[in-house]
């Protein structure tokens, strides 16, 4: 049977330089917003509002917000493929979502409550998880197989790219609400900018009613019967547990364990996840760029998952800045190796031309799954003995990467 990968390819031009430029800055422009927030300023917008229990703040909250966005995704893709809408099938959902999403961060940088938190935190999750899933989409309707690489690098050099941007921005403007007002409005430019300039058609008329089944379909896609997609998930849902599970702890790491200042904990914060996410930005596109010259993606996910156990390693070892330094271009480099192919690898398996959205957004569940479950693990991890058990929650994460290593090496149809 041939497959989708090849179907499309044969049916495609190459992706015009303009398209991917606009695609990666709508990429970093979306990534800007949601990660710097998950990853930075989430956490210090909490210790703000409740310091005495910010660290059960942030893992509900977190988790909550996760929980939100790995049903959206897949139920958001579900709904853009059958979308008949004469402004086509992924627009009307990548404007409405990245406005639903400005809309959910404003009530996390305005109301003072964490409760407000919570529900703004989790709005946000689900408008942005809408744009997600239709942004990823017109990957592999746009791009043939040979040129995934370059647009896979390019994709994860703008996700990797907007945590340092999102970094900087919560260094300069700390304390104040436009530290998630401004990269919300950033964001809505540019995928406002993309989504005008899409070559878009909508699905075909008559779309079956959208049943029950419909629904619970959303989130599945049979392992046995597309094999490869299923070890590609798996393989997701390792890697990613790696790379971000522990990230959100960083700024408590800093100050609980290596005793960084309040007055400095931000710019401390800032310049290690510029240094990781620099790394890793750069590693992603040029890795992206050498995995469609050689014609291959597997090599570079195991090369990551085991750069990112060493670096969870050091993590797990330091006493002082310098090897959290050492740790962070670890994971720096490793992450930015796997985003050069993740997309692309994910495009190659799956298995049914008119579910695109819906498939990637299966597999995107494999990285928000992780942003659930790793919140939830870690205060049990780090309460063991003296409640601040950094090593045990690193020391956990590292079996992950090892896995994720082994993993990829089942899949079958990409090399």
């Amino acid at each position: 049977m041939t497959s989708l990968a090849s179907r499309t390819a044969r049916a495609q031009d190459r992706a015009s330089r303009a398209f991917v430029l606009r695609l990666g800055l709508a990429y970093l422009g979306l990534y800007s917003t949601v990660l710097a927030a998950a990853l930075v300023t989430l956490a210090l917008r909490i210790g703000e509002v409740d310091p005495a229990h910010k660290e059960v703040g942030l893992a509900v909250v977190s988790s909550l917000g996760a929980l939100v966005a790995l049903f959206a995704n897949p139920l958001f893709g579900r709904l853009s493929d059958r979308t008949t809408s004469r402004f086509g099938r992924r627009r009307p959902w990548l404007v409405g979502g990245v406005l639903g999403g400005a809309a959910g961060l404003a009530v996390v940088a305005l109301v003072p409550s964490l409760p407000a938190i919570a529900a703004g935190w989790c709005f946000a999750q689900l408008s942005f998880n809408a744009t997600i899933a239709a942004l990823a989409a017109t990957i592999p309707e746009q791009v043939p197989v040979e040129q995934r690489g370059l647009v896979s690098g390019v994709a994860g050099f703008s996700q990797r790219l907007a945590v340092p941007v999102g970094s900087a921005a919560a260094a300069l403007l700390a304390g104040s609400a436009a530290v998630f007002l401004l990269p919300a409005a950033v964001a809505v430019a540019l995928v406002v900018l993309f989504a005008v300039t899409l070559r878009d058609r909508p699905a075909p008329p008559g779309q079956p009613p959208f049943t029950a089944r419909e629904f619970w379909g959303s989130f599945w896609t049979d392992p046995r019967s597309h094999p490869d997609f299923g070890w590609v998930w798996v393989t997701r849902f390792l890697t990613y547990f790696a790379a971000v599970a522990p990230a959100p702890y960083l700024a408590f790491y800093l100050s609980d364990r290596l005793g960084t200042s309040r007055a400095s904990l931000a710019a401390t914060v800032a310049l290690l996840t510029t240094m990781n996410y620099g790394l890793s930005a750069l590693t992603s596109a040029l890795g992206g760029w050498y995995s469609d010259r050689i014609s291959r993606r597997k090599p570079f996910v195991t090369g990551a998952a085991l750069l990112l156990t060493a670096g969870l390693g050091v993590l797990a070892a330091a006493d002082g800045l310098p090897l959290v330094y050492v740790a962070q271009a670890l994971l720096g480099i490793g992450s930015g190796l796997y985003f050069a192919v993740d997309m692309a690898l994910s495009t190659q398996v799956l298995p049914d031309s008119a579910t695109v959205a819906k498939d990637l957004g299966v597999i995107n569940s494999a990285d928000v799954l992780p942003q659930v479950v790793g919140p939830a693990l870690a205060p049990l991890l780090l309460g063991i003995g003296d409640g601040s058990n950094y090593t045990a929650l690193y020391v956990f994460t590292m079996v992950f990467g090892v896995a994720g290593a082994m993993t990829v090496t089942r899949v079958r149809g990409v090399r």
